[in-house]
């Protein structure tokens, strides 16, 4: 996605028009209505200067030292669920984190700041604080994606009017690449919004990116923003994406009062592809799967053409991939019995390995996947299996991340370093 010249600024949606456009534009000059790197930025040359080497492991298996905080990426206290994920990704030594006033890079290995990019409308103050999303960091490491829900005041006889502001800033400079304004669904804020996918999140979300869509979700909204033209090329009301692959839009639609189904559209028009019906709780799985709960069967659907894959007893199944090519498929209920583990091949669908599997062996709350490795609890304990094999790989590792990389991981939101 090219920048365009320094000279232009945001452009703002219409008043008066709901859903119908977007503007975007890249990170200028002069101006107080551009979105640019805040004062509290580090250097410019602090992205290009050589640091310290640190331990790195792939993955890492163990971990201790002192923590790095990342205040900015607490949820308010009111959320629970999914939604209460801090609201940051790890990538190759960086934690970038959706904040209330914009996006930050803080250095995990020194707890520094490398850059902070602000959005253009600033956030609301007092109360709980806002709830936030986590980033989407691009395949290739260039580019982070994130957004944000925000109110603009009226002036003279325009009214108040609710947007969602989206930022795409360079990981190694934090440069704006673009911005767009989308003017918000009424049903996307307040009491009026209600979760549809199964990570029950409501806040704005950058689900997935390619040469000519940025997907952006809002509760039960979804819109397909071109950044080329600066415009929402389509949207959908009741209707909350997972996946973008392949030029291929897929989640869930609430059908009715507690029904569903899963659906699959064409990124460049939102044309159908495909459906399946009475599945509800869309969540991503792999890149190019997602989950849903049908009836007393959890299904691993193909997010392309729709065509089922695999299918696991029982309802509240939640599956993750590891980044490579493992699918993890876990859940965690109060009776010993609502408790599994199942790893599938994430190209064949293939099992590979599943507990409860008969030894007595427990089955942990998984926390995290990455590279191979499971990270989860087992009571209080920390531990780590092999994600090939199933098999305990460090039974005292320190702690259980959610969020990976080969320098450390998160909990809540501190950042702990890799020890082994």
């Amino acid at each position: 996605m090219g920048r365009t010249g320094r000279t232009r600024q945001w452009a703002v949606a219409a008043a008066g028009v709901t859903l119908a456009t977007a503007a975007l534009v890249a990170c200028g000059d002069g101006g107080s209505s551009e979105a640019k790197p805040s004062g509290r930025s580090a250097e410019p040359s602090r992205a290009t200067t050589k640091e310290p080497s640190r331990p790195a492991f792939d993955p890492p298996v163990r971990f201790d030292g002192s923590a790095v905080e990342l205040p900015s990426a607490r949820q308010p206290s009111t959320t629970s669920g999914g939604a209460a994920r801090p609201a940051v990704t790890l990538a190759d030594g960086v934690a970038y984190i959706t904040a209330e006033e914009g996006l930050e890079a803080i250095d995990t290995g020194t707890g520094a700041p490398r850059w902070e990019v602000n959005t253009r409308h600033a956030a609301a103050k007092g109360g709980f604080g806002s709830d936030r999303a986590a980033p989407l960091v691009s395949t290739d490491g260039k580019t982070v994606y994130a957004a944000w829900n925000r109110d603009v005041k009226g002036e003279g006889t325009a009214p108040d009017r609710a947007v969602i502001e989206v930022l795409a800033v360079e990981t190694a400079t934090g440069k704006t690449a673009w911005a767009a304004e989308i003017a918000a669904a009424p049903s996307s804020r307040g009491l009026a919004a209600t979760a549809i996918g199964a990570d029950e999140i409501l806040a704005p979300q950058v689900v997935g990116v390619d040469a000519g869509t940025a997907l952006v979700t809002a509760a039960d909204t979804t819109y397909a923003v071109e950044p080329s033209a600066g415009a929402v090329r389509w949207h959908k009301p009741d209707f909350r994406a997972v996946t973008l692959t392949d030029g291929v839009v897929a989640g869930g639609e609430r059908t009715g009062f507690g029904a569903g189904r899963l659906l699959g559209l064409a990124a460049a028009t939102g044309e159908q592809r495909w459906t399946v019906a009475e599945a509800r709780q869309a969540a991503a799985a792999a890149p190019r799967l997602l989950s849903a709960t049908l009836k007393d069967t959890t299904l691993v659907v193909d997010a392309v053409t729709g065509e089922q894959r695999a299918a696991l007893d029982g309802s509240g199944w939640r599956c993750r991939h590891d980044a490579q090519s493992l699918v993890l498929c876990s859940r965690y209920g109060y009776a010993t019995a609502d408790r599994g583990i199942t790893v599938f091949d994430a190209a064949s669908l293939q099992k590979r390995w599943a507990l409860p599997d008969g030894s007595g062996r427990k089955a942990p709350k998984v926390k995290g996947f990455w590279h191979g490795a499971v990270y989860g609890e087992v009571g209080d304990e920390p531990i780590v299996l092999d994600g090939m094999t199933g098999q305990d790989r460090q039974t005292s590792a320190g702690a259980a991340p959610y969020e990976i990389d080969r320098y450390g991981g998160v909990v809540g939101s501190k950042f702990y370093r890799a020890a082994g």
